[in-house]
């Protein structure tokens, strides 16, 4: 579970794979797209292309891909021996050489076998090219070889591939022929069916999913540092597309959070201007109502004075031809208002009334001015009518405390 999760995560359900050849002289591209689904394995899609800078539209950017070489620069040996050591075979097949020069790759079989060369100098320079296009190859192999892979799949004697034929003997292959003049044929095989051109990207791209190569390679280290780079380039893209996610979420989570917090400070905020608005209602409330009961104290504290002997003394001996229709006893100044303390005018009285008989009313103001408590009185106004005067007189009284 754990060696399938590493390779789902490494090269996902995808696996590409690049033959490069040639065709009249001019190089050439066949490329598959393998899609795995649980155990199986089906072509997604194959592509054919003349330039290395067109690879980018068939092949994404950071998906591992095995490249065949199989062109001009590529030479294979067949020998006959029954030594097993690579190193040897390739001396034996190329023995005036400096191997050392050279990446070299053997089929071993049972007494016939099969060596590619290529020089280092050629193929580092087209890994390099491979790089510079983004194209990250993790594998490769030389020439036809890779066939090995699927020829026992493919029940005819004879299977050809986009240069060569390759031909079947005994369970082992026995002969590889170029031929860059070969017409195109399809072979069929596990319900999948192939064009000639497409059987070594399509053997070289299942050896990445099965992770089985037939081939014994002399480049197992050249094929680790492509591996190695190709992950750490794909862990670095991953752990920064990982890394800004999370950013991304963290600063989506405290965008929430202050969304939050920031309605909540607001819900705070204006229940605090309303208790403020709330506060200073209540003050300026508070102030009317301790203004109000001044003015009720004061009221109070006038209506605290001998008003009531006053009232009873003037009205005693009122004759009866006198109506009062006004007593009031220290009147206004001036109308009260909001703000303002009240004015009284202090020790006095007026009296308001009518009679029908103005002489009663001069009796009755003499018999007043008797009165103690009384310093004067003053006559303010007097209208005669037909049937009754209207009068009106203030009494100056005596200051109320001291009586």
């Amino acid at each position: 579970m754990k060696d399938r999760l590493i390779t789902y995560l490494t090269f996902g359900n995808r696996f590409y794979s690049i033959e490069q050849t040639q065709s009249n002289g001019e190089a050439i591209y066949y490329g598959i797209e393998l899609k795995k689904t649980k155990n199986q394995v089906e072509v997604a899609k194959s592509f054919e292309y003349k330039n290395l800078d067109e690879t980018s539209k068939y092949i994404p950017k950071h998906k591992p891909v095995f490249l065949v070489i199989n062109n001009e620069f590529v030479i294979t040996k067949r020998i006959e021996s029954n030594e097993t050591e690579p190193l040897k075979l390739a001396h034996l097949a190329f023995q005036n050489i400096k191997i050392d020069d050279f990446y070299y790759e053997v089929l071993k079989q049972k007494n016939i076998h099969f060596i590619s060369i290529c020089r280092k100098d050629y193929l580092d320079k087209l890994l390099s090219d491979y790089q510079t296009n983004n194209i990250s190859i993790i594998d490769f192999s030389l020439g036809n070889l890779m066939i090995t892979s699927i020829s026992n799949l493919i029940s005819e004697k004879e299977v050809q591939t986009s240069n060569a034929v390759i031909t079947k003997e005994n369970d082992q292959i026995s002969a590889i022929e170029i031929d860059n003049n070969l017409t195109e044929v399809s072979y069929a095989f596990n319900d999948t069916t192939l064009k000639s051109q497409e059987l070594l990207p399509f053997s070289s791209a299942l050896s990445l999913i099965t992770k089985t190569k037939q081939v014994v390679s002399a480049f197992n280290s050249k094929d680790q540092n492509l591996l190695t780079n190709f992950k750490e380039k794909l862990f670095f893209n991953q752990f920064i597309k990982i890394g800004l996610s999370l950013l991304f979420i963290t600063l989506l989570i405290n965008f929430f959070l202050f969304n939050n917090y920031y309605d909540k400070v607001n819900q705070l905020r204006e229940i605090t201007q309303v208790f403020n608005v709330s506060k200073s209602k209540l003050i300026n409330l508070s102030d009317k109502v301790q203004k109000t009961q001044k003015m009720v104290e004061d009221v109070l504290k006038s209506n605290a004075s001998k008003s009531s002997f006053y009232v009873d003394a003037i009205i005693h001996n009122l004759p009866d031809a006198i109506i009062l229709s006004e007593l009031n006893y220290q009147p206004l100044l001036k109308k009260i208002k909001d703000d303002k303390a009240i004015q009284n005018d202090i020790d006095v009285i007026i009296v308001s009334g009518t009679t029908s008989d103005r002489v009663l009313v001069s009796q009755w103001i003499s018999q007043l001015e008797t009165k103690d408590w009384i310093n004067n009185i003053e006559i303010l106004s007097f209208d005669d009518k037909q049937k009754a005067s209207l009068f009106s007189i203030k009494i100056n009284i005596q200051d109320d405390t001291k009586n």
